[in-house]
């Protein structure tokens, strides 16, 4: 075939992929203003963003804006996915819907959304596609067998403190599947928690138990899919923490649309019949639980909560907190009496609680716009290292793993999701991981080797069908 013709036609392609994924994604926002206004602002505006976002009316200008950004963020976004192709970029997919999408909706239809704020938010997602887009791949050695076996011998260790320490802690007394006591559950299991256990079950839940479903998928071992969807279940029942149960969902959706050059315009998509299907849901049965869940909770609070971290730490009277709660805190002294999530929920709704803000609002939180800027090109330095460890890899099952962790970033500050919520962590076992599935693929090829041998030394040829 005509070398010039292939190029034309891949390119054609290239523009095809990246027109549909940017009409979508602009469909998904169309969507998103349609529920803000006739579901949150309607339903939970008493309570949702302190009151700062009531909706108003439409102000041409400010929407035109919204859609303008949303458009060109969508654009370069699909350019990006489509043009590179990593595991990594599933991060970039899931902030860009879970936060950057919400925050235009926020912003074209309330007076009470920063328009500093907003493009700070643009121009940062700008820097993270471009640092990753800049940033050679690094070499990354394999590990030996002693590093094999003691990173085995660490994570049995820690599967084997986890659900122990649980059950200890009365965790089949509190055994609950059930969604409304979910809050219940979660209270006695605070109260009664063990050492580390703090960490070690996110780490447990997002990263271990998901890991090893994702190489269950590639391997297509039932017994072990099944292993792994039930010490998940177990989790959330002795928790309560919801997270636990929808992230084998997010993993299984990742690995299935990851593997089509699609997988874009699958999960956008995706997201645009969520939404619709909750709130046809709601219209018909007139309870709230899954539209709270699927659109205000996940949607809208993240968003939410960005432009509130903005407008407090953007007043005079409140210091930014320069890491002085974590390792800077040798240099900077804390300007608070109390952690900054309970500051926020004190300010702004007159209660006790913690209202957690993704990686953007927590970045302007310490260092004001520069951080937004500068904790963007961190987290695009540490992309391109999970895109080191995970080449050769199935692209699909590097995205499954690390999606899990990363969506914390849409609700965690950006060295909680890396140590806390277990980011770093995925990387370490992709990178145990890579040896295994190496030395399977090696194995596969002997096997197909050694069963061609035997028919040509008998004068036969094995054809494939």
């Amino acid at each position: 075939m005509n070398p010039e013709l292939i190029y034309v036609n891949k390119k054609k392609q290239f523009i095809a992929h990246i027109t549909i994924a940017t009409v979508v994604a602009l469909i998904l926002k169309i969507v998103l203003d349609f529920v803000y206004v006739f579901y949150i602002d309607r339903f939970f505006s008493y309570s949702f963003g302190a009151g700062l976002f009531n909706f108003t009316g439409i102000k041409a200008g400010r929407m035109l804006e919204s859609y303008a950004v949303t458009f060109l963020l969508s654009i370069c976004l699909a350019v990006t996915v489509n043009r590179r192709w990593q595991p990594s970029e599933i991060v970039l997919v899931l902030y860009f819907i879970v936060v950057v999408l919400p925050l235009t909706s926020l912003y074209g239809l309330s007076s009470g959304a920063s328009s500093a704020f907003f493009y700070a938010v643009a121009g940062s997602f700008v820097v993270l596609l471009t640092t990753i887009g800049l940033l050679p791949k690094i070499k990354v050695p394999r590990p030996g067998r002693a590093l094999m076996a003691i990173g085995l011998l660490l994570f049995i260790g820690m599967s084997a403190y986890v659900y122990g320490m649980l059950l200890y802690s009365g965790g089949i007394g509190r055994l609950s599947f059930n969604l409304l006591s979910v809050y219940d559950v979660r209270a006695e299991y605070v109260q009664n928690r063990g050492p580390f256990i703090g960490y070690f079950v996110p780490w447990q839940a997002n990263v271990v138990n998901i890991a090893l479903l994702c190489y269950a998928l590639h391997k297509k071992n039932r017994f072990l899919l099944v292993l792994c969807v039930a010490a998940q279940l177990l989790l959330f029942g002795m928790t309560g923490h919801k997270s636990f149960l929808l992230s084998p969902f997010l993993a299984v959706g990742v690995y299935i649309t990851w593997k089509k050059k699609k997988a874009l315009l699958y999960i956008i998509g995706g997201s645009v019949t969520l939404i619709v299907v909750t709130y046809v849901l709601f219209l018909i049965s007139g309870n709230h639980l899954a539209p709270s869940i699927m659109i205000r909770r996940l949607f809208f609070v993240p968003a939410g909560n960005h432009f509130i971290y903005y407008d407090f730490f953007s007043k005079p009277e409140n210091p930014f907190v320069m890491l002085s709660n974590s390792f800077l805190s040798p240099f900077f002294s804390y300007p608070y009496k109390m952690p900054v999530t309970r500051v926020i929920s004190w300010a702004y709704w007159g209660r006790d609680f913690g209202p957690n803000v993704g990686y953007l609002g927590d970045a302007f939180a310490h260092f004001g716009f520069v951080g937004m800027f500068v904790f963007s090109a961190i987290l695009g330095v540490f992309l391109r290292i999970v895109d080191s460890v995970g080449s050769q890899l199935p692209a699909n099952l590097v995205a499954a793993v690390i999606a899990t962790p990363a969506m914390s970033l849409t609700n965690s500050a950006l060295f909680t999701s890396l140590l806390t919520h277990g980011m770093i962590l995925a990387v370490i076992l992709l990178w145990l991981l890579k040896k295994v599935l190496m030395r399977d693929m090696r194995n596969n090829e002997m096997q197909k080797l050694c069963m061609l041998v035997p028919l040509e030394g008998l004068g036969l040829r094995k054809f494939d069908k």
